[in-house]
């Protein structure tokens, strides 16, 4: 009785943020690890967001914007609508360079949480955060404003063209 009491009275009190007068989920709430999930928690999070167009053999993809700054995010490990994993990147254009010096690269990866390389004549930094289970909104928020973060830091290390 005891623990059938105390079972009821834990889902209660995790439900009641959710429907208390239809108001929009707390950021503490776990949210689905779905495309239209993330999507809305990066809206919330105050930026603007277009789902791209999506294909049978192609995990979803979304342009987001922050600012002035542009970034590709996408979801993979998807299977039934449901996501393992949200990355951003961003690039620079490289093509047109002689040669690039790809030192800073290894510098980089060395110092920080995020993933720097070269592919295809353009330099890509890259954010993975795992949301398989659920995330919450604060932590996508925060994963983004760090990643953000990063971006800026790393302009100030890519070698002039």
């Amino acid at each position: 009785m005891t623990r059938t009491l105390l079972a009821a009275t834990l889902v209660l009190s995790l439900a009641a943020p959710a429907v208390a007068g239809g108001a929009a989920a707390p950021s503490t709430q776990v949210q689905a690890a779905t495309p239209a999930a993330v999507m809305a928690s990066l809206k919330a999070a105050g930026y603007r967001v277009t789902m791209n167009p999506t294909s049978p053999d192609r995990d979803p993809t979304m342009t987001v914007t922050a600012g002035d700054r542009e970034l590709q995010v996408w979801l993979s490990s998807c299977a039934n609508g449901v996501c393992g994993r949200v990355t951003a990147s961003s690039s620079w254009d490289y093509s047109d360079a002689e040669e690039l010096d790809t030192e800073f690269l290894n510098e980089w990866n060395s110092n920080y949480y995020t993933q720097a390389y070269l592919y295809e004549g353009s330099v890509y930094l890259d954010s993975t955060m795992p949301i398989r289970g659920g995330y919450t909104q604060a932590t996508l928020k925060a994963w983004m404003t760090d990643y953000l973060d990063d971006v800026s830091a790393f302009e100030d290390e890519l070698p002039s063209e």
